[in-house]
């Protein structure tokens, strides 16, 4: 597999994802932090900072008005011109599969091959941050969105990892309990991420992942490494400090005013 060609539509889809998180509305913030357990009394309750990027990937993928997500909504207003790599990004995130994954086997560079334990559909994935990983010797579950590009997947969301034993049976055991693999309509599948996600919130699964660009820059939805440390929490956030959202105000003047 050609990882030029995966870079390239790597920097391509964080300019993408990035004009999409600016149509964020606040009460999509709202909503998605009350189902994720993290606003709490108009407050969001972060373990860490990038619980930040999580909160915008349900943002973008999750939050549905009138049948669509916010990636739907957006590239429907703006169309990318055919046979270009903006094209096929746009539609393979129009796409994009959430999955609770299995590592399987690892090949030199940026190529894994995970079975997603939800479907049992055999995947190969390309994110060179999670190769290192898994080459490290991680052999947890990994929560995450899914884009199809040609031949292999590639990660696109904040993804979370699921490490311990413990956890990965609570979270199956949720999935299971509340039947949520048996709606396989797109609200359902919507939901499904959404009770994964929280799972693993809960879990502090957060505490263990870093989101990673270009460079080794925090950016957004790039790539991802699991980080074996686990992080101070970050507890409450002030007033004064920047809000998660990403506008770049601080939080008393956008998603902290009630």
């Amino acid at each position: 597999m050609d990882i030029q060609r995966y870079e390239r539509l790597r920097q391509v889809s964080r300019r993408l994802m990035h004009e999409v998180t600016k149509t964020i509305p606040r009460e999509a913030y709202e909503e998605m932090g009350k189902a994720l357990g993290i606003l709490r009394n108009n407050t969001f309750v972060l373990d860490s900072m990038d619980v930040s990027s999580v909160l915008m990937d349900a943002c973008v993928f999750d939050w549905i008005r009138n049948g669509q997500n916010l990636v739907e909504i957006y590239f429907e207003a703006h169309p990318q011109a055919p046979g270009t790599d903006e094209r096929l990004l746009s539609q393979a995130f129009c796409r994009a599969k959430y999955r609770v994954l299995m590592p399987e086997a690892l090949r030199p560079g940026a190529v894994t091959y995970w079975t997603d334990v939800l479907s049992r559909e055999p995947i190969t994935l390309m994110d060179i941050g999670l190769s290192q990983t898994v080459a490290h010797g991680f052999r947890g579950l990994f929560a995450t969105r899914t884009a199809l590009m040609e031949d292999w997947w590639m990660t696109t969301g904040a993804g979370l990892p699921i490490s311990d034993r413990k956890t990965c049976e609570i979270v199956l055991e949720m999935i299971r309990g509340r039947n949520l693999l048996q709606d396989t309509t797109s609200v359902g599948e919507h939901r499904l991420a959404i009770a994964v996600i929280r799972a693993c919130l809960d879990s502090g699964a957060a505490e263990h992942v870093r989101y990673l660009g270009a460079d080794d820059e925090e950016a957004d939805f790039v790539g991802h490494r699991l980080i074996t440390e686990v992080r101070s929490p970050r507890g409450h956030i002030d007033r004064n400090d920047p809000c998660p959202c990403g506008s770049g105000r601080r939080y008393r003047r956008c998603c902290g005013r009630k």
